[in-house]
């Protein structure tokens, strides 16, 4: 009888190691796993990011354009960056924008382990002498992506603002109050309407979004960018229409 309490006891003993230590095992199993897919995801980012840059490095070249204007909406088209700036002088477009991309997380999770990756990356194009472009890709911090993705979700929101607008309040005053519900002063609204101008069955909107960000580099930073927002109206009333696609386009900042 001693002999089998003895062995219950060292069963008893053993088991809980054993458990943890499967348990243990089992989690820094995943967590390798999930490293690896993690980096997998990213790699993969960071090279849907060098295409892009590269398409749009070769659209640039191919091109004949030479507006600010249309050099922004081919970079836009490709790098789907919600703010792109122009340094005239040095002849350099810089666009910053966040992708992300999903994995399947390994089993168990750990930490709330969402499967998701999120990097900044920032894309610069220069326009050397000669017929072609060079582009440059790397990574920032996310907070480097803070106004530009604040600035995309505000223009997403324009958007559907303006297609849910009764086309007889396609004005500016009609817009403005729509995107600024708060009624801020001019120099505090983040999105400020610069005109709106209807010519047929068309309603184009210049607005200018605006949005305070925190930057590693800078500190307390503004980032903005200029869009031009058209819905094409249909119907037989125009006073009566809604629900229309409206399209937009980046235009210089100083529009």
């Amino acid at each position: 009888m001693r002999r089998v309490l003895t062995i219950g006891c060292l069963v008893l003993l053993v088991a809980p190691i054993v458990l943890v230590a499967f348990l243990w095992y089992s989690f820094w199993q995943a967590g390798q796993e999930n490293d690896r897919r993690r980096q997998t995801a990213s790699d993969s980012l960071l090279r849907q990011a060098r295409d892009a840059a590269d398409r749009t490095t070769d659209a640039l070249t191919a091109s004949r354009d030479t507006g600010t204007d249309a050099l922004l909406d081919m970079i836009w088209k490709y790098t789907e960056s919600p703010v792109i700036t122009y340094d005239e002088d040095r002849r350099v477009f810089t666009a910053v924008a966040s992708r992300s991309a999903k994995y399947d997380p390994a089993e168990p999770v750990l930490f709330g382990d969402r499967g998701e990756v999120k990097h900044c990356f920032g894309y610069t194009y220069a326009h050397r002498p000669g017929p072609a472009w060079t582009s440059e890709v790397t990574e920032r911090d996310r907070e480097a992506c803070g106004g530009s993705d604040m600035i995309g979700g505000r223009l997403g929101s324009a958007r559907m603002e303006m297609e849910r607008l009764d086309a007889g309040r396609l004005t500016r005053p009609g817009l403005q109050d729509a995107l600024d519900l708060g009624r801020l002063p001019r120099e505090e609204s983040r999105s400020e309407v610069r005109g709106v101008v209807r010519k047929g069955r068309t309603a184009v909107a210049l607005v200018l979004f605006r949005e305070r960000y925190w930057s590693p580099d800078e500190g307390s930073a503004v980032a903005e960018q200029c869009y031009r927002l058209t819905r094409f109206l249909d119907g037989d009333s125009l006073d009566g229409d809604v629900g229309r696609s409206v399209t937009a386009t980046p235009v210089a900042a100083a529009c």
